[in-house]
């Protein structure tokens, strides 16, 4: 189990860095604006369900950290990471923590700025005449922030996404990587594992959620 850990956290910075390489030059020009996910609460703010990065987010900058945005300025030739620095109330929730700058460092982006300073950022983009790409929001949270950071309204926003950047992340995750390989391989074997778990626990007078409880203490370990 430990080594398939060690084969889901093995992507390089280079990896990152690569990738994002390869969408600038598939792009061409404009800002490309990526949205992480946030924390959600169950029943307040800091009782969450778990964490899960946005996948595009992950792809192309690898934080997996709630709080985070990020653009990759292509006419600038500039990689921006956005977040905030946590608070003494954020530590007592999730620990220590790397600094911003040095999250955004590990996958190979120099450049941090307070979250607060995005639309700011594309406020002065948008008026030098930049085009802003962005990606169909899922999450009703991202559907607000969009509407915050450029104006659109809710309703358009699925319309107003950039076909030209969702065609190009799709053309570039198509194809995987030695490193992503390994990663479904591993994935594929964790499966595997998990129902193995299951076949083993099933028995007559057991409960659905015995099972369920043992098929996700393989996934968790």
């Amino acid at each position: 189990m430990s080594e398939k850990l060690r084969i889901f956290a093995s992507m390089k910075k280079e990896t990152y860095i690569r990738r994002r390489a390869q969408l600038k030059k598939n792009m061409g020009s404009g800002l490309l604006l990526f949205l992480g996910n946030d924390e959600v609460g169950i029943n307040y703010a800091d009782n969450t369900y778990r964490f899960r990065q946005d996948s595009t987010f992950l792809y192309f900058f690898g934080l997996d950290y709630a709080g985070l945005a990020a653009v990759i300025d292509i006419d600038n030739n500039t990689e921006i990471v956005f977040g905030n620095e946590l608070t003494i109330d954020d530590i007592v929730w999730t620990g220590i923590q790397p600094t911003l700058s040095e999250k955004a460092s590990a996958v190979g982006v120099s450049k941090t700025m307070a979250l607060c300073e995005l639309k700011n950022y594309l406020d002065k983009a948008r008026s030098k005449g930049q085009t802003i790409h962005f990606l169909p929001p899922y999450r009703g949270d991202h559907r607000v922030w969009l509407w915050e950071l450029l104006g659109v309204e809710l309703k358009a926003q699925t319309d107003k996404a950039s076909v030209p950047f969702i065609q190009a992340i799709v053309a570039q995750r198509n194809h995987k990587d030695e490193e992503e390989i390994r990663a479904i391989e591993a994935s594929v074997d964790l499966s595997t594992e998990m129902h193995l778990a299951a076949y083993r626990m099933v028995r007559p007078g057991i409960h659905e959620s015995e099972v369920a409880a043992v098929v996700e203490e393989v996934a968790c370990r």
